[in-house]
């Protein structure tokens, strides 16, 4: 599952009552609080984390497993919470909602993972008007759809969102209580179970639209960017670990979800990792222009109130110069 929408207020409370970004190991090693929802792409944080590469760097990661987003946003205001992975769009909502976070890097971009699935006599995006989509609300199936009916001039309203946590979404297609869900493996596998459903849209033929960043708090950003330089070569490193090592890395990842290697294997492969280089140059543009059309599509949706900007919420910097200190 991507996201499991279950809160941990007490956990966040005894994780975060200590600080954050405190030095450990006679000073050598800096503990970090990061959260990440339940999502397979997170998974070569904790191949850094178990391998060793990310004490090489002189970085512990203390992992949080908390998926609400505005107990996140709380958590970075109040400085209890240093790194977070998490999609651009909703990256563009908490930094609307006063969040002092920045992007520093993307993780993974989604290639076939998130898809609309739709009954049988719905064949193009156009007959979805009128009609019941299941989505969980102000999230990243719901950012994937209204993607879509923008690029094609519909607005969101011409839809009946049902709306469901986004464990559930699945079961309410298959239940028969609406004519399309938006989800993301392994629901989409789930949902295409139902008679005659098939995929009317995924992030195969549009990618580049849903993508999962680092996120760091901005004042850490600031005070110590060595220490989030260091988190991303750790990071890198992992990358060439789990392709040059499919099978060990996925073995030490998969422990973490729940499910055999194999199984780990077959649900990231809807999904992109690029690795340094590919991150570098062309991409930093594209970056700024998704960050933009989806924050002014969520205006429009009346899902924020003003529009960020791209410039100060992006940063591209420390990709640029990661190895300048390190060689």
């Amino acid at each position: 599952m991507r996201r499991i929408w279950t809160v941990f207020p007490v956990f966040l409370i005894l994780c975060f009552a200590s600080g954050c970004a405190k030095k450990v190991d006679n000073g050598n090693v800096t503990s970090v609080n990061m959260a990440f929802q339940n999502w397979v792409g997170y998974g070569p944080f904790y191949l850094a984390q178990d391998k060793g590469f990310c004490r090489e760097e002189g970085v512990e990661l203390n992992f949080v497993d908390e998926p609400l987003d505005s107990a996140r946003m709380v958590a970075f205001k109040e400085g209890m919470l240093d790194f977070e992975g998490g999609t651009l769009d909703l990256l563009v909502s908490k930094v609307a909602g006063g969040a002092p976070i920045v992007a520093v890097m993307e993780i993974d971009t989604s290639f076939g993972s998130d898809a609309i699935v739709a009954a049988a006599d719905i064949k193009i995006l156009d007959d979805l008007e009128g009609k019941s989509v299941v989505l969980a609300r102000d999230d990243v199936g719901e950012t994937f759809l209204s993607y879509l009916f923008y690029k094609k001039g519909i607005t969101l309203d011409k839809v009946k969102m049902v709306s469901y946590n986004s464990e559930f979404v699945a079961e309410a297609f298959l239940k028969g209580e609406a004519e399309a869900c938006v989800t993301w493996e392994p629901q989409v596998s789930e949902a295409l179970k139902r008679p005659g459903a098939h995929i009317l849209a995924s992030t195969r033929e549009y990618p580049d639209v849903i993508i999962d960043t680092l996120n760091v708090r901005r004042d850490l950003l600031e005070k110590d960017p060595d220490l989030v330089k260091g988190l991303m070569r750790a990071w890198f490193k992992a990358l060439k670990y789990y392709r040059d090592e499919p099978e060990e890395a996925s073995a030490i990842i998969a422990a973490y979800y729940g499910i055999t290697p194999e199984e780990y294997r077959k649900q990231v492969e809807g999904l992109l990792w690029k690795s340094y280089e590919e991150q570098k140059g062309e991409l930093a543009k594209k970056w700024i222009e998704v960050f933009d059309l989806i924050a002014k599509i969520k205006v429009g949706n009346k899902r924020i109130i003003l529009k960020p900007e791209a410039a100060a919420s992006v940063n591209r910097k420390l990709l640029e110069r990661l190895y300048e200190d390190s060689e």
